[in-house]
């Protein structure tokens, strides 16, 4: 296929088709001397476009796909890169409200940096606006999206707001063996490609979008197991990166279940109740510590912090078992992709350890 120079092409997978957000995506302002095609990929065979939208693909501003079927946020997004032939893809998402400004960042960064593999924008959220969702801040759920704000290159971004070269891409598409919905695929396919090409994205804070919060910011864990079990299909595609690490909660829980018959040696039926009980209570009690120092000391917070957790945990463990790659219990992936050490530890894991040494000590021996 043939490429434009100075020409971008912006894909917007979507599900709900909302114009709120669509249309001043659209019509955002644009460089001069540069070409724009919207790819608007619909994975809803059920929603009908509205007026302008088919107004708009009518006359060409935009091109226009509705999916026979549900075929996910990665073949979607496929869809996209397949129709279009521009040098970069910008890929957004179609309930973001981008800076006016936007594709001008963009475009300095590319005349900036002609052979770059592509640009990570920055993703920001609105303010905390309850328990939930400081429990997310807090938990560093939102990290990845403002990366650009820490990194001046990193590994991947988020597809909110990301930035490819074509030619660095080649034939390397979004992998379907990842949640419909999302998870992992937008890890898969950047670090693919910087593994590639030895090189990595550069960091565009100043291309900046908003994206808003999950649910209206209400309590919901779905989203956090799949991103879980994303993590767990990525744990074999890059074996270079991982290592093992100290039991969760949820790993943690399964090992006493399995081990109670040793324990009852040791502890009465009750003792061994409370020690699987405690497994939450000193993990809700570390949140606790680590969301205060954020400035955040409601208890619902950490309780909030202990069930994100625990929902990512049991989609990355039951994908696991599920697949039956039980040799990849404990194990994680070191998502910078940097090689890691062959166990990894910290200050929380390390504290845990030494309550959970001296609880059982105390059962043992009262």
């Amino acid at each position: 296929m043939l490429t434009f120079s100075n020409s971008i092409d912006i894909i917007i997978p979507s599900f709900r088709l909302d114009e709120q957000y669509l249309l001043p995506l659209i019509h955002l302002p644009k460089p001069n001397g540069w070409r724009f095609n919207y790819y608007v990929v619909v994975d809803n065979p059920q929603v009908k476009p509205g007026r302008e939208m088919l107004r708009l693909a009518e006359e060409g501003a935009i091109h226009l796909f509705i999916n026979p079927e549900n075929l996910g946020a990665a073949e979607s997004r496929n869809k996209g890169i397949n129709a279009g032939s521009g040098e970069w893809m910008l890929f957004l998402d179609d309930d973001i409200v981008a800076d006016d400004d936007v594709l001008f960042r963009y475009v300095e960064a590319i005349e900036a940096h002609r052979e770059a593999i592509g640009f990570i924008g920055l993703t920001d959220f609105p303010a905390p606006m309850s328990a939930f969702t400081r429990a997310l801040t807090a938990a560093g759920l939102t990290t990845i999206f403002t990366i650009a704000e820490r990194k001046e290159e990193f590994m991947w971004g988020v597809t909110a707001n990301m930035m490819y070269n074509r030619a660095a891409m080649q034939e390397l598409r979004f992998s379907s063996i990842f949640p419909k919905n999302g998870g992992g695929e937008d890890i898969d396919l950047p670090a693919q490609i910087c593994l590639r090409n030895n090189a990595r994205f550069i960091c565009v804070k100043e291309a900046r979008v908003t994206h808003p919060w999950w649910n209206d910011g209400q309590p919901h864990y779905k989203r956090f197991e799949r991103y879980g079990e994303g993590m767990a299909l990525l744990l074999p595609r890059f074996k270079q990166f991982t290592w093992y690490a100290f039991p969760n909660p949820i790993e943690g829980a399964l090992l006493v279940l399995l081990s109670a018959p040793l324990f009852f040696i040791f502890l009465s039926w009750q003792k061994w109740l409370m020690l699987l009980l405690a497994i939450p209570v000193i993990d809700i009690l570390i949140n606790y510590i680590r969301a205060s120092r954020d400035g955040f000391k409601e208890p619902k917070v950490a309780y909030y912090m202990t069930l994100l957790r625990c929902s990512n945990e049991w989609g990355m463990f039951k994908t696991v078992m599920g697949q039956g790659r039980f040799s990849y219990f404990m194990k994680r992936i070191n998502i910078d992709f940097t090689r890691p050490r062959n166990f990894r530890t910290n200050r929380w894991r390390i504290i845990k350890l030494v309550i959970y040494i001296i609880l059982l000590a105390v059962l043992i021996f009262s």
